[in-house]
C-alpha cells in the first residue's frame, strides 16, 4: 500500500510530497572493504535491480556504510545482506536506522 505523504525535512526538499509505502525498512548495512566511487555506484545500481529493494546509498564521510531501504513484505533484512555478499563484498548487517 503505498501513501503520498508531505516531508518538509526529507531529502531537504520542503513541503516535497514523497510516496513512501507502509512496509518500507531501512537499515545499514557495515562493507568490510574499501570500495573505490565506481565500484560503490555499481553495487548501488545492482541493488536497486531487486524486487523490493527501493533506494540505497552509501553514506558519505562513512563509505563502509550502506543504508539500504526495502520493503518487508518483499523482502528480509538477510535478503538485503546476501544481495551484497552476492557481489562479493564482504559485509555484515548492523541493523536498523
Amino acid at each position: 500500500m503505498r501513501h503520498a505523504i508531505t516531508d518538509p525535512a526529507r531529502d531537504g526538499h520542503a513541503g516535497r510530497t514523497v510516496i513512501a509505502t507502509l512496509h518500507q525498512v531501512e537499515i545499514v548495512i557495515h562493507v568490510d572493504q574499501a570500495l573505490e566511487e565506481a565500484r560503490r555506484e555499481d553495487l548501488i545500481a545492482g541493488l536497486v535491480r531487486y524486487d523490493g529493494v527501493e533506494k540505497a546509498h552509501f553514506t558519505p564521510g562513512r563509505e563502509h556504510l550502506l543504508v539500504v531501504d526495502y520493503d518487508r513484505e518483499k523482502l528480509h533484512a538477510k535478503d538485503v545482506l546476501d544481495y551484497v555478499k552476492k557481489d562479493h563484498v564482504n559485509a555484515e548487517l548492523v541493523g536498523p536506522v
